[in-house]
């Protein structure tokens, strides 16, 4: 019995060093890890990031006793919705609470209550997943639950996550239980569509909408995360994180525990670009620079870098728009302002990017690229929309500003030569017709036709129209007289012009449908038409009422009250009061150069009393495009014999009468005819009868072609 027992002692100590070796394997076993999302997830109402209006709505009802039967938290992922409803189940069931019914405004994270649901074990409180108990069997099961009382808790609390999952079948079924619950029982729901959520769910819940966290709440919370885990970071590299997670908390400390394990303990922006495959942003911000100086060569192997380092060209033109945004934001509003948060290391970037383009240029490319995103869901290779909207973004500096070339068009325009002929419409202020419109001012040749006849025609021929009876009363109009201009207001156009940006400010002014300017007073009173609303908009900005005030305190020495409004009609009114005595200052101007027009050959009379126009023959005649009869200042006689006498006149006019009052001969059509097909000679008289400038002629004065010379020197 002794060897017996001797052998399980001598067996003992071996099985008692095995134990020992197994406690310590299980000792050194490593604990499972818990990722920042769950382990930092906020534990009240105070550590949830960007929600303040909800839970101080939610706070509020807690005080007062005014709580729901049912919440539905709406949002976009990783937003706080779970942990919000997790929040409100602990305040419901807080034990040191000193609300209405002994609920909390802020769980105390100290109780039984609060720490069994914070570890998921309370009996009370159920949580589903309505994308996996969806139907109407699930939905069947918990109503029944419900009229059960809690086991431990104050409150019984469902807690139904992507509640939009559930059947039409599951909702109908739910209506009843819904609208109204036992007193013990309260809903809490959560979903990223609620669009898909039945009307008749929506007016029985209390609705609360998320909204994304903003990238400055982010590096807030992912600061608190690396100190209290002793994480060194970078501040851009928690930056770049906001900016990708898109405001989800959840995505952007996902993204964070990656960076530690890739840094080993270190979060730097390098890391995290690895990670998101994102761009650099100085290689982004060197794209630009080259978009603004029309590199375009240096801005396609950027490119061309940047994707065979791994990025996806979606992904380079969204950062290309960001950095433009932002640049502009900075530019506008100032590189401190809020607009840029969590951007605060790139401030210097935007504003040099900044004197680089102007805000129409960054407006321009911002579209470009936008337009370029959509594009490459289109087509299958996604570098094309890239690298054809960088090469038209290298363009970027032939942009020319809008003012400026309004201005430049407006300064080089000829003024009118005269006032304009009775039944035409009035001239523009700041210009003169258009060619070949009705009403076009007398004596100016802005004919495109007339000009390039004149130009490239090689024969060059006399054409005399034999004046009849029928022009009796026609006499050959005189130059026409320029109105007088009115020296005050042209002395506060041109000082408006002469002020900064003042090219715009001055067309405006010389566009006003009426004036009214009152030197006395003080008062300067604008009126504008609904055609004229261009030339309103910058005199009703800030900035440009204050030159024109400024202008005219510097010619009147005192200030002026500018209103500007609109009038249903354009009536040209100009009213100038007190300003006797005014006397413009002396300014040097500078005139733009203008193209120099061709005029028309001008009518003489020949010896033989037929009337010559030196003209030029157009090559093809079906090019040319005349206007209507009103193109020449010609009346429009009435038909008359061909036998009567009509008036003659000589080469001296001095005397300055005119041809119905000198001596008449008699000119028979038969003989007009015989003498034009004699003395017509090599120049073909049909090419002659079918100019269009000759048949206009023709038709107005009602003549004939009496005799066609040659006088060119080539044929």
């Amino acid at each position: 019995m002794a060897k017996k027992s001797a052998k399980p002692s001598d067996e003992a100590p071996p099985k008692k060093g095995a134990a020992s070796k197994s406690d310590a394997a299980v000792a050194e076993r490593p604990s499972a890890y818990v990722v920042f999302a769950r382990r930092f997830r906020p534990n009240n109402f105070a550590e949830v990031a960007g929600q303040t209006a909800i839970t101080g709505a939610l706070k509020q009802a807690l005080n007062t006793g005014r709580i729901a039967q049912a919440y539905l938290f709406c949002g976009p992922r990783g937003v706080g919705k779970t942990s919000l409803a997790r929040i409100l189940a602990k305040a419901l069931n807080c034990l040191n609470g000193k609300g209405p019914g002994g609920v909390s405004d802020e769980p105390c994270n100290e109780c039984d209550a609060c720490q069994s649901i914070q570890a998921g074990r309370a009996l009370d409180v159920i949580e589903m997943d309505a994308a996996t108990n969806r139907g109407i069997e699930e939905v069947r099961a918990l109503r029944d639950n419900v009229g059960l009382a809690p086991a431990e808790l104050r409150y019984k609390v469902y807690i139904i996550d992507e509640v939009h999952m559930l059947t039409k079948e599951a909702w109908n079924a739910f209506l009843k239980t819904l609208e109204e619950p036992p007193p013990h029982v309260k809903f809490v729901f959560a979903t990223t569509d609620p669009n898909n959520v039945p009307e008749t769910i929506l007016s029985r819940c209390q609705r609360y909408d998320l909204r994304r966290i903003g990238p400055a709440d982010i590096v807030k919370r992912l600061k608190q995360i690396c100190e209290l885990e002793n994480v060194q970071f970078d501040e851009m590299a928690l930056s770049r994180i906001a900016g990708l997670a898109r405001g989800g908390l959840r995505d952007a400390e996902g993204l964070l525990d990656q960076a530690v394990n890739l840094g080993q303990g270190k979060v730097t922006d390098e890391v995290v670009r690895d990670l998101s495959g994102a761009t650099p942003d100085e290689l982004i911000l060197d794209m630009l620079k080259d978009c603004a100086a029309g590199q375009t060569a240096g801005v396609l192997q950027k490119a061309h870098t940047a994707i065979e380092a791994g990025a996806d060209p979606e992904d380079i033109l969204a950062s290309l728009t960001e950095r433009l945004r932002a640049a502009m934001l900075a530019r506008v509003c100032g590189p401190d302002t809020p607009l840029l948060e969590g951007q605060t290391h790139l401030k210097e970037a935007y504003v040099d990017l900044g004197t680089r383009m102007s805000d129409d240029q960054m407006m321009m490319l911002i579209q470009l690229f936008t337009a370029a995103r959509i594009q490459m869901r289109e087509v299958s290779q996604t570098r094309l929309p890239l690298e054809m909207a960088l090469i038209r973004a290298s363009k970027c500096g032939d942009l020319v500003d809008l003012s400026k070339l309004v201005g430049a068009l407006e300064q080089s325009r000829p003024a009118p030569a005269g006032p304009p002929r009775p039944g035409g419409p009035a001239p523009t202020p700041g210009g003169g017709q258009r060619p070949n419109s009705a009403g076009r001012p007398e004596g100016i040749a802005e004919s495109r036709q007339a000009a390039d006849a004149h130009r490239q025609g090689t024969v060059r021929g006399v054409v005399e129209v034999q004046p009849t009876a029928a022009n009796a009363g026609f006499s050959r109009p005189t130059a026409p007289v320029a109105p007088p201009q009115n020296d005050v207001w042209s002395a506060v156009v041109a000082a408006v012009r002469a002020m900064k940006g003042g090219v715009m400010l001055a067309s405006g002014l010389n566009y006003a449908a009426n004036v009214k300017l009152d030197v006395n007073a003080g008062t300067l009173k604008l009126g504008f038409a609904t055609e004229q609303l261009l030339y309103k908009e910058p005199l009703e900005r800030a900035e440009g009422r204050a030159s024109v005030q400024a202008a005219l305190q510097s010619l009147f020495k005192k200030d002026f009250q500018i209103t500007i409004e609109r009038v249903s009609a354009n009536s040209g009114e100009r009213t100038i009061i007190g300003a006797e005595g005014f006397s413009a200052p002396a300014s040097k101007t500078t005139a733009l150069p203008t193209r120099p027009s061709t005029p028309l050959p001008e009518p003489h009379q020949s010896a033989d009393d037929s009337i010559e126009i030196d003209c030029t023959e157009e090559p093809d005649a079906a090019d040319v495009e005349f206007g209507d009869a009103g193109e020449l200042p010609l009346p429009t006689p009435p038909p008359v014999s061909r036998t009567e006498s009509v008036p003659t006149q000589t080469d001296d006019d001095a005397d300055g009468s005119t041809f119905a009052q000198r001596p008449a001969v008699l000119r028979p059509a038969a003989f007009e005819k015989s003498t034009m097909a004699d003395a017509a000679g090599p120049v073909d008289v049909k090419t002659v009868q079918d100019h269009p400038l000759v048949k206009l002629v023709l038709k107005e004065t009602a003549g004939d072609i009496k005799r066609v010379t040659r006088s060119g020197k080539k044929t």
